[in-house]
């Protein structure tokens, strides 16, 4: 850490829109480590390399000191003060479990001694009110015998989207292995240079002067007057997280964790691709996102029908045609998180870490979604997801991103406008993050999943786990609509192993 402050300099980085539509939320990520070889307690992960190696890693990106402001414009920007400095909370603990008693628990965090504030899925202070968010938590927990370790980091969205979370956190991984080398001067490889860059003018240095039409949802929303978004935009950072961390608490939601095998995912997209027009491949993402919006919006109109249902007395529904089935009306939304770090011709686009992603929406008749999932019905959804992501180009992200910034509560317009649509599905592919190339000296993870969420109806496909191969979809959904996708006969044909917690 001395080295940190030391060369630590006072700076204000101005977040842009992109920044900004994050700002309310965390990433909070778990990265678990099984230390099957029993490797010795000082050798495996050891606790003075992985600290040292996080504070080494602040010098290059001291953003995770600042503090998130609002200035007059009613826009963020965080401040970087070496007087005063809004350190990360690192904290390294040994817990009484052993690591096999996570796999009982479904790995989940609540079991483990790990800080509410940073638990809660938003940024949000310490202790009372008066106190400043912190930017970043890490929690290395250690489990009893030395049986393996946790990595827990939760990071504000408004720094570092899931591409770049996943870079940085590979990045504390280099210099921790750099670390812990032999320390022969003679022998000892060079410092690893750092590739990646946080400064705000890339992609406002990127963005087109030439820009496109959005999708019509996106515009409406935009459009639609929003007194509770402008209201928001008057609050600090701190009470924006106090007010959304009561509306979480309010709220439950179960998390369920499927693995699809490789070779059950790749014959359904071979016989889905069938059916795709002329000239289009459907990605296996494609394919999963198009049999999950079946699934879940299936679920969610089981779930209320069941309520709607328990309100009613039998004479009522009798005396109004119990059975009758009414005809799907409406749209059923899946919101897309494209990734435009590898999609933009801008050579810094790939190495910039902040916030480069777009939610985009796929709109789908109710017609489409509430059928059997056939080969005919998924290539119908998959090539509207396909349609979606493939026109998400230099043109839309610049004009998403002016638009975001036109109006103090336009990014806040965004984020209500999804959270508060009933038939939808928010997704977001972590397929090709590197996730399982996070290697702190001890080799990659035996698993990577999400930490609490800030709201229901998400679903993550994440990275392939190279020890198990396959593909793992996380969904977290109201303990309801959860049960009904596990109802679901043809999607748990598709599935070898289950886990949910509540």
């Amino acid at each position: 850490m001395d080295s940190f402050l030391s060369t630590v300099s006072s700076q204000t980085i101005r977040l842009d829109g992109y920044d900004t539509m994050g700002s309310p939320i965390s990433i909070p990520l778990c990265y678990w480590y099984e230390n099957g070889s029993n490797v010795a307690r000082d050798e495996f992960m050891p606790a003075k390399a992985l600290e040292n190696a996080f504070y080494k890693t602040l010098e290059e990106f001291p953003i995770l000191a600042g503090y998130v402001k609002i200035d007059t414009d009613r826009k963020l920007f965080v401040e970087v003060n070496k007087d005063d400095l809004n350190m990360p909370v690192y904290t390294d603990t040994v817990c009484d479990l052993d690591y096999s008693d996570m796999h009982k628990f479904g790995f989940n965090i609540d079991r483990l001694p790990i800080s509410s504030s940073s638990k809660c899925g938003v940024p949000v202070s310490p202790g009372l009110f008066g106190k400043k968010i912190k930017t970043a938590y890490v929690h290395v927990v250690r489990f009893k015998d030395n049986g393996g370790v946790l990595v827990y980091a939760s990071i504000m969205h408004c720094l570092f989207d899931g591409y770049g979370f996943t870079r940085l956190v590979n990045r504390w991984a280099e210099i921790a292995r750099w670390m812990v080398q032999p320390q022969d001067a003679a022998n000892k490889a060079p410092f690893p240079a750092c590739e990646y860059i946080y400064d705000r003018a890339v992609p406002t240095s990127i963005r087109s002067s030439e820009t496109t039409s959005l999708d019509s949802s996106m515009v409406k929303t935009l459009q639609s007057s929003n007194i509770i978004s402008k209201c928001v935009t008057w609050l600090s950072p701190e009470l924006r997280g106090q007010l959304l961390k009561r509306v979480i608490d309010a709220t439950s939601y179960t998390c369920s964790f499927f693995h699809i095998p490789s070779k059950t995912m790749e014959s359904i997209r071979d016989s889905v691709q069938r059916h795709a027009p002329p000239g289009i491949r459907y990605s296996i993402n494609d394919v999963i996102i198009a049999y999950l919006t079946i699934v879940v919006a299936q679920a969610k109109k089981q779930a209320n029908s069941d309520r709607i249902s328990r309100r009613l007395a039998s004479s009522f529904r009798t005396a109004f045609g119990q059975g009758k089935k009414s005809k799907p009306t409406g749209e059923f939304k899946a919101n897309l998180s494209v990734s435009m770090h590898t999609r933009l011709s801008h050579p810094d686009a790939p190495k910039y870490l902040g916030n480069m992603s777009m939610g985009r929406d796929a709109m789908f008749p109710e017609t489409l979604v509430y059928v059997e999932p056939t080969d005919e019905a998924l290539s119908a959804l998959a090539l509207i997801i396909h349609e979606v992501v493939a026109s998400s180009d230099e043109k839309v992200y610049s004009q998403l991103g002016y638009l975001a910034e036109s109006k103090a509560d336009n990014y806040l317009r965004m984020g209500f406008g999804t959270w508060t649509c009933k038939k939808k599905l928010l997704t977001s592919n972590h397929s090709r993050l590197g996730h399982y190339e996070v290697d702190f000296g001890a080799g990659i993870p035996s698993l990577v999943r999400h930490g609490p969420q800030v709201s229901t109806d998400v679903a993550y496909v994440m990275a392939t786990n190279p020890k198990v191969g396959g593909y793992e979809i996380e969904l977290k959904l109201a303990p309801e609509v959860a049960a009904k996708v596990v109802q679901n006969a043809s999607w748990m044909k598709l599935v070898d192993k289950f886990e949910y917690y509540k």
